[in-house]
């Protein structure tokens, strides 16, 4: 009987010692909380990615163990949708032409950005379409922004073959 309750302590007590070679770490080289008016974010490096999201002032890599918050904003902001238009054909070789379906085009301008954020080219915006010569640009991915008062309200991604 003493042989038997000593095997299941030793056993028990193995049991608990075996849960730590089991646990998710990850030994991370940097870590902080960045605070502003537009919210926090709490970031670290070292984490595996598995989502990657890019725009024109960066990219973000989404990774593990990332924390989910809802936030309840109070009050309301008037958020303009932007004009209605489409960018075409996409991927192109030469030009691409970007139409536009509402009839008002007051204020609107564009931009060809490149993917580290430069400016290309800028442009007004004054007919229902505008055609935009690409062939001298290097086979890449750039970004057409469109600008309603100097602020951006709709963003393409154009693939320059």
């Amino acid at each position: 009987m003493k042989i038997i309750l000593k095997f299941l302590i030793l056993l028990l007590l193995s049991g608990f010692s075996m849960t730590e070679l089991f646990a998710q770490q990850y030994i991370l080289s940097a870590g902080n909380q960045a605070s502003g008016d537009g919210g926090t974010a709490t970031w670290s490096v070292g984490l595996m990615t598995f989502s990657e999201c890019s725009g024109i002032s960066g990219t973000l890599s989404e990774g593990i163990q990332q924390p989910f918050e809802i936030f309840i904003l109070v009050g309301s902001r008037d958020c303009d949708p932007g004009p209605e238009c489409t960018v075409f054909p996409n991927p192109s070789t030469g030009n691409v032409t970007l139409k536009f379906n509402d009839l008002d085009l007051t204020n609107l301008s564009m931009g060809i950005y490149d993917s580290k954020g430069k400016q290309i080219r800028k442009g007004l915006v004054d007919s229902e379409k505008v055609d935009i010569t690409i062939d001298d640009l290097v086979p890449a991915t750039y970004y057409l922004v469109i600008l309603k008062k100097e602020q951006p309200v709709k963003t393409f991604k154009i693939i320059r073959k």
